[in-house]
């Protein structure tokens, strides 16, 4: 078995490595998680209600029909209705909307790394990663694994199992959606995908800070828990027309794609990107093209935008398969960077950054451009 130190000469090794044949232990290869990955995509404020008279709550509680308590949680019955309270230190918070009760709001600082969950409980997390390249495909692989509740006060049972992520090379910065394509649970079998190569999880170690993986030649019918698209392939989307084609990469050029709504801008973002390019030079032009996906908005409402404003950069609407292994994201807008390799360089990236690059016609940096 081989033990691995991620330095860069360590990443070309492995990578030659990973690429020989040959079974056994020789055919393991140990990664050592020694760098992060940071969760951006959380909502960190959590909005609760609390008694806006104290002493008539507690009043109103002698007149309850019943009163059930179970740790911190009261489930109240009035002839009204019911309620479910918890009993905090500083007093009753209520997750429900109850008549004169105030509305309050807790927060997550920004430096803890957190996650909401498929049931919308918010959690702690910790995400321990590692840049790697497994034949010749370069990627970052972390290992999430929830510790606990994001506020304590909250009553639910924190059993969930870890999860393996898979994201672009050399991001600390990721946002996440627990449907993600790239983030899946670990299982007793968990086999997973990065380009044409499947690889499976032999084991992760009591610190969750190694994990050994073993390439699988054939996978038959295994189901993956993640997967992760190194190079772009063409995605399907409906034309102003209202008809499907697809966004394809002209050899030789980058792309990105700009995943976008009309949100509270009511569509400025799209104004500028479309002023940049065009006073971008022809030979700078011809390095990048820039399509712009609307996911939240009606074909007749977009060919009404683009025809009031002129947009020049082509526009289409997303589809349900426009999404599959995209790892799309519902905070807009944000844009997937695609080298003129046509290697994605990231799945996420800040929608200012593109504006920056068009202004400063730098198209050749690592964002996306060559």
């Amino acid at each position: 078995m081989k033990s691995v130190t991620y330095g860069v000469l360590a990443l070309i090794l492995l990578s030659g490595l990973l690429g020989c044949g040959g079974g056994g232990q020789d055919n393991e290869y140990r990664i050592v998680l020694n760098d992060s990955i940071f969760n951006t995509g959380v909502n960190r404020a959590n909005v609760y209600w609390r008694p806006g008279d104290s002493l008539a709550w507690e009043e109103a509680l002698t007149r309850a029909d019943s009163i059930h308590v179970e740790g911190n949680r009261w489930s109240v019955h009035f002839p009204e209705g019911a309620y479910e309270v918890y009993k905090t230190e500083d007093g009753f918070r209520s997750q429900q909307r109850i008549l004169g009760w105030d509305r309050a709001f807790d927060t997550i600082s920004r430096s803890t790394n957190a996650l909401r969950l498929l049931d919308n409980n918010r959690v702690l997390i910790d995400l321990p990663a590692a840049d790697v390249v497994l034949n010749g495909d370069s990627l970052r692989i972390g290992l999430l694994h929830i510790k606990d509740r994001a506020f304590s006060w909250e009553d639910f049972p924190v059993e969930y199992p870890d999860y393996l992520l898979l994201s672009t090379y050399g991001n600390p910065t990721v946002p996440l959606v627990m449907d993600q394509d790239n983030l899946g649970p670990i299982s007793r079998k968990t086999v997973f995908r990065v380009g044409r190569k499947h690889y499976v999880l032999k084991s992760v170690d009591e610190s969750r800070r190694e994990l050994v993986i073993e390439p699988i030649a054939s996978p038959r019918d295994v189901p993956v828990t993640a997967e992760l698209d190194v190079y772009y392939k063409q995605v399907p989307v409906l034309g102003l027309d209202g008809e499907p084609t697809t966004v394809k990469r002209a050899k030789g050029k980058g792309l990105a794609l700009y995943f976008w709504g009309f949100g509270p801008t009511g569509g400025k973002d799209i104004l500028r990107l479309d002023s940049l390019y065009r006073q971008l030079p022809a030979e700078e032009q011809d390095k990048l093209d820039v399509a712009l996906i609307n996911h939240n908005n009606t074909i007749a409402s977009l060919r009404e935008f683009v025809e009031e404003n002129d947009i020049r950069l082509p526009v289409y609407r997303s589809v349900a398969k426009t999404c599959l292994r995209m790892n799309c994201h519902p905070y807009l807008p944000y844009w997937v960077g695609v080298t003129n390799r046509g290697r994605i360089t990231s799945y996420y990236t800040w929608p200012q950054w593109l504006e920056e690059r068009l202004s400063s016609r730098g198209l050749a940096d690592n964002r996306g451009g060559e």
